[in-house]
């Protein structure tokens, strides 16, 4: 896949249907055990394919292989709610250029083990075709108190360039946004696969890290920091010493009229970029 700033999002050659909520549904599990969770939950997705090893999604005439990817729970005392993302790719090899992602939530009862149905969200597009995200790729995290959202980290290989866009999209709890979508931005761009480590084509890697910064009502803002090093192959080491440049945090407020944060640009390592000092930090 080539990659062109915001252009390397890949676009689907047939948009993935909506999704229509489930009727009212409610399930008998042993909240204590996940394997039991998600076989209970995954029968509301579809049939099991055995021989794809998948269940089968079936929407407006098409079919998604899907598999669990990653599920959180919140809550306090008998009550809780469970979410979860989904993973999958359409059966037709040449329908989308992407994977499909879908999220469900349940809550339960400690009274009586159950779950009850409570929003169906997706299908969004992610991943390669054949290549759904993988579980590592969805973190549930809090954006503001007590109100929670998928972070979904995407990666895209070209032939002399990587990058990761990350996505936030809301799932519920006391705040809500007018938008699920709430952000897309461009968080690392590096050229491991291509790069020599010699001054012709030295290797590069630049990687935005950010956290909510808590305030008062509404979702809390991002502070973004950019961080990057060139050199020769050991800078993509985890444990790689060398110096690097740094920028200073940069904060982004959620914009209630909006519905979303309001970014700059799509492309936040090159935007930081520009904010990056002339010199090295002494510390990588």
């Amino acid at each position: 896949m080539m990659l062109a700033g915001g252009a390397a999002l890949a676009q689907a050659e047939k948009p993935a249907p909506r999704l229509d909520q489930l009727k009212k549904t409610r399930l008998t599990v042993d909240t204590g055990k996940q394997q039991q969770i998600w076989a209970a939950v995954m029968k509301t997705v579809g049939p099991y394919d055995q021989k794809e090893k998948c269940w089968t999604l079936e929407v407006r005439g098409r079919r998604f292989c899907m598999q669990p990817a990653k599920f959180a729970m919140r809550g306090a005392n008998d009550r809780n709610d469970y979410y979860f993302a989904i993973s999958g790719r359409d059966y037709q090899a040449n329908a989308l250029r992407t994977g499909v992602v879908m999220f469900m939530n349940f809550s339960s009862s400690g009274e009586d083990k159950g779950f009850v149905f409570k929003e169906l969200d997706g299908l969004y597009e992610f991943g390669l075709r054949q290549a759904p995200l993988e579980d590592k790729s969805f973190r549930f995290i809090e954006v503001a108190i007590d109100t929670y959202a998928w972070e979904i980290t995407d990666r895209f290989v070209g032939a002399t360039s990587e990058m990761e866009m990350t996505t936030l999209i809301h799932m519920g709890g006391v705040f809500t946004p007018k938008q699920k979508r709430m952000a897309d931005f461009i968080t690392y761009k590096g050229n491991e696969k291509s790069c020599a480590g010699d001054q012709s084509n030295p290797c590069s890697a630049s990687r935005i890290d950010y956290t909510f910064k808590i305030g008062t009502g509404g979702l809390h803002a991002l502070e973004l920091s950019l961080k990057k090093k060139t050199g020769g192959k050991k800078i993509f080491a985890l444990d790689d010493m060398s110096p690097a440049q740094r920028s200073e945090p940069f904060t982004i407020r959620f914009d209630s009229k909006e519905g979303r944060y309001a970014l700059p640009s799509e492309d936040m390592v090159e935007w930081l970029g520009r904010r990056l000092p002339a010199k090295l930090a002494a510390q990588p």
